[in-house]
């Protein structure tokens, strides 16, 4: 019996399910074939939990074909009603800024099948599919000395997901904003700093990596995982909505000082959504009002494209004040999640 049959006999024999065999959970044969359905059903999840952050058919195909500490064959599963997919659950793991290591899940279920048990029966899997992945690591000496949790993320208009994540002992300890500038209108001018300019980006992978590599250096002391920037680059380059025209970064000399990272969705209801995928300063050019100069162009731009409004993602408790930065560039929260965690039952401390 494989790790995946060993979790998903465990899952089934926790479900408790209304219905036995009414929906049935397994692992995802061709996965490039479900890719559109299991997107529907995160698409339909997040409008229905009033989630700001969504994304495109095309961004989702470009993130699973790049998957980092995950492999599908074992690692995710399907939920089908007959011959509907409802639902997917999928685990990996990461280590993070902060010295720990994270066995992640991430579950979604169609509203219409909402309320039935499956997220209990999920939730079962992946506990028991994440603990197999931590022995492993233990076994194998790959823990290192590692703190280890279990964690995931929880839009907050989902609460039947929050209320079924404490009552499994699951505690919060982060909450993330989507914020949205309702309109492009009144948009400050910010000089940039002396010595910065502003100059185009090469749409080749070499200057791809060269900001992404920027962009990874420039978070390693924010809270979160450690990106890989080889696989960032693979989703990047493989996503057909990436448009680097639209990246506003600053150059002194040679060197990336920060940059934004634009880009525009078109599959919300037919309006144009911008999206300030990621704002960066490295810190030799902190605190010198460089991300408001970058942020203020990249409204311009954004607004120059045929774009109405513009959102971004942020760390509600980030250190370098960059809620009260968004908040003053005319940005509004507009919706919530929260990141839960779980202690590894190997009764080892967090650190």
């Amino acid at each position: 019996m494989t790790t995946t049959r060993a979790a998903l006999g465990r899952a089934a024999s926790r479900g408790g399910a209304a219905e036995p065999g009414a929906i049935r959970i397994e692992p995802a044969v061709d996965l490039e074939a479900e890719l559109p359905a299991m997107w529907a059903v995160a698409d339909a999840a997040r409008r229905a939990d009033g989630e700001l952050d969504r994304n495109t058919l095309e961004g989702f195909r470009a993130f699973y074909r790049n998957l980092e500490h995950c492999d599908p064959a074992t690692d995710l599963v399907i939920a089908r009603a007959g011959d509907e997919l409802v639902g997917y659950a999928r685990v990996q793991w990461s280590d993070t800024t902060d010295g720990e290591r994270w066995y992640e899940s991430a579950c979604f279920v169609h509203p219409e099948w909402r309320r039935r048990g499956l997220g209990t029966r999920f939730l079962a899997w992946t506990e028991a599919r994440r603990a197999e992945i931590a022995a492993e690591h233990a076994r194998t000496g790959l823990d290192s000395d590692h703190s280890r949790s279990l964690v995931t993320f929880n839009h907050d208009g989902d609460v039947g997901g929050d209320a079924l994540l404490r009552s499994a002992g699951y505690e919060p300890f982060r909450v993330f904003y989507s914020m949205l500038r309702p309109d492009l209108d009144d948009i400050p001018e910010h000089p940039l700093p002396a010595g910065l300019e502003v100059r185009p980006i090469a749409p080749d992978e070499a200057s791809i990596r060269a900001v992404i590599a920027a962009d990874t250096e420039a978070f390693q002391d924010h809270f979160g995982s450690l990106d890989d920037v080889d696989t960032v680059v693979r989703q990047i380059i493989g996503d057909p909505d990436t448009d680097v025209s639209l990246w506003v970064v600053a150059f002194e000399g040679d060197e990336i000082a920060g940059a934004v990272l634009n880009g525009i969705r078109d599959d919300h209801a037919d309006v144009r959504a911008g999206w300030l995928d990621s704002v960066f300063t490295r810190r030799p050019w902190r605190q010198r009002g460089l991300a408001r100069a970058l942020i203020s162009r990249s409204l311009e731009l954004l607004r120059s494209r045929g774009v109405a409004s513009a959102s971004l993602g942020v760390d509600a408790a980030n250190r370098n004040q960059a809620l009260a930065l968004y908040e003053s560039c005319g940005f509004r929260v507009s919706s919530t999640t929260t990141a839960f965690r779980k202690a590894l039952p190997d009764g080892r401390a967090r650190r």
